[in-house]
């Protein structure tokens, strides 16, 4: 247990005060009415699960630097702790189950009930500055000031800054000054660096010190792509912006130590000879369409040693497309990681029980295994197709331009390109009528998995965007006896609507359109509610122990 864990038990432990946890109704478009559960009832959404990696393809050196990653994981743990949850103070001695929930969702705010607060004392939803700014800020002042200090813009809207009140204004803090704990996690992966006989992980290691040093991470991204031939992996640094949810300009630190999975891997680089097919057949105004969606895509299947910061809060990822910079995944593509132990998982744990409870009978035989990993795997592909930067605006990237509203749109486009593509797919006999089927159904039935997640996440909205319009479109339908059908002959057509309405508004960067689609797709409604009252006691995620 890392020291700032440590320093919550001592809270939770030390003080005879009991605050109780925070009640009250959930907006409609959450998918529980009524008063939120109490905390030993939500502890059951998480199924408790012992994620272990099989590391006796690793040598001993090798199994060193893997205990070196974990060590950096564990900092960047803490600094992610900051960021999530500047107000985690608690006042309850029920340091078993609060303790618990608030471990699973790092801090005091439930990430699967619109961030209500369960415990202590604070503000009752958690805030979208975060940890980033400062907490009494609004939107409004923040880009008013912006727009009267444009020489601030760039390090007050960065990606690696944290903004502080200076004064009457704001300025910007860098993470690298602002976490002293970066300096340590340059330190292990320097110390991780001279046990990698790899010289191409060596050389990532060295630039990702340099990087977490500098905040400037484009060298080590780059570096990052050019790996080969390793057994151990790792993603470690501030990657994702969902916890600014304000702007989506911050990035949160996170973790991820891996080791490959041979023979997965090798079975999945079938598609990667596809990726520029993909990409040329998108459904989209063909001036939109790139020449490659990049020559250097990897495709991998690793399995998970440790997660760490934004990987482990909440909802526990089962797979990445990294790096984020579309100058990276423009020069060399992506690396699309799929973690075979966590869909595993995931699958037994709550997928099938899911599918079985509410889909027609005569669809349950098209749930697959393969068709799961097969989707995650396309989905991660998908985050690589269409453009990254606005169509005849290559200094601003898709993500600056759709703002706050991105991280749905972008998820939504991933889920919906992921099962598009395999009409191409299709198209060139790598795959069946049959397994197209498989693909279909066991896709309907993770959107619900997803959905549970919550409704104001972004992979929750992304989920009803796709509900809500392939109901519309007549492809998802409700039986007499409340199961799902799906009308399989017409199903990828309606989606390709879809698929072409959102590329659209990423090409353009149409912010208005962003929330449009949002606006009118992206709220639950009540045959979706019902659906999801169904499934109450199924687990909507893991609550994951990592053994090493």
């Amino acid at each position: 247990m890392n020291s700032f864990r440590q320093l919550l038990v001592l809270t939770a432990t030390a003080t005879l005060l009991f605050a109780s946890c925070k009640t009250g109704t959930p907006k409609k478009d959450t998918p529980m009415q009524g008063e939120l559960p109490p905390i030993a009832e939500r502890l059951t959404a998480y199924a408790p699960t012992t994620i272990q990696a099989d590391l006796s393809i690793l040598s001993s050196r090798e199994k060193r630097l893997v205990a070196k990653l974990i060590e950096a994981g564990k900092l960047a743990d803490e600094i992610f702790w900051k960021q999530s949850a500047p107000d985690v103070a608690l006042s309850t001695p029920d340091a078993k189950q609060v303790l618990e929930y608030v471990l699973i969702n790092y801090g005091p705010y439930d990430r699967i009930y619109e961030g209500h607060r369960f415990t202590g004392t604070g503000a009752e939803k958690k805030p979208d500055v975060a940890g980033y700014y400062p907490q009494d800020m609004t939107k409004k002042e923040f880009e008013d000031y912006v727009a009267a200090n444009p020489a601030m813009k760039d390090a007050l809207e960065g990606q690696y800054t944290v903004v502080v009140r200076d004064g009457a204004g704001f300025k910007a803090v860098p993470f690298n000054q602002a976490y002293p704990e970066s300096e340590q996690i340059a330190a292990k992966l320097e110390e991780a660096a001279l046990l990698a006989d790899n010289a191409s992980l060596r050389r990532y290691l060295q630039l990702r010190a340099k990087a977490i040093r500098t905040d400037d991470y484009y060298a080590s991204d780059m570096a990052w792509m050019d790996i080969r031939d390793n057994n151990v992996d790792v993603v470690i640094g501030p990657i994702e912006n969902y916890e600014d949810a304000l702007f989506n300009y911050k990035t949160a630190y996170e973790c991820a130590v891996v080791v490959k999975d041979p023979e997965g891997t090798k079975e999945l680089q079938m598609f990667t000879k596809h990726i520029d097919a993909f990409e040329h057949a998108l459904p989209v105004d063909k001036k939109f369409i790139r020449a490659t969606a990049g020559s250097g895509n990897i495709l991998e299947v690793v399995n998970i040693v440790y997660f760490g910061g934004d990987f482990q809060k909440g909802v526990k990822t089962i797979a990445a497309s990294l790096p984020n910079d579309p100058r990276v995944t423009q020069a060399k593509g992506g690396k699309k990681q799929m973690y075979r132990n966590m869909m595993e998982a995931k699958f037994e744990k709550i997928l099938r029980p899911i599918a079985e409870r509410i889909l027609e009978p005569s669809l349950l035989p098209f749930l697959d295994r393969k068709a799961f990993t097969s989707f995650v795997t396309l989905h991660e592909v998908s985050h690589t197709l269409g453009r990254g930067f606005v169509f005849g605006n290559d200094s601003l990237s898709v993500r600056r331009a759709l703002k706050d509203r991105y991280s749905a749109i972008e998820e939504c486009k991933a889920d919906v390109l992921g099962l598009y593509n395999n009409t191409v797919l299709l198209a060139e006999k790598a795959m069946t009528e049959e397994q197209l089927k498989r693909a279909i159904v066991t896709y309907v039935a993770g959107l619900y998995r997803s959905l549970r997640f919550g409704a104001e996440e972004a992979h929750g909205r992304a989920n009803l965007i796709q509900l809500n319009f392939l109901s519309e479109q007549g492809v998802i339908t409700t039986d007499k006896d409340g199961r799902i059908g799906i009308d399989l002959a017409g199903f990828m057509d309606a989606l390709g609507k879809l698929v072409t309405q959102v590329l659209t508004l990423q090409a353009n960067g149409d912010y208005a359109a962003a929330g449009v689609l949002l606006e009118k797709y992206g709220v639950m409604n009540p045959s979706i509610e019902a659906m999801v009252a169904k499934l109450a006691d199924v687990p909507r995620d893991l609550d994951t122990k990592y053994v090493y």
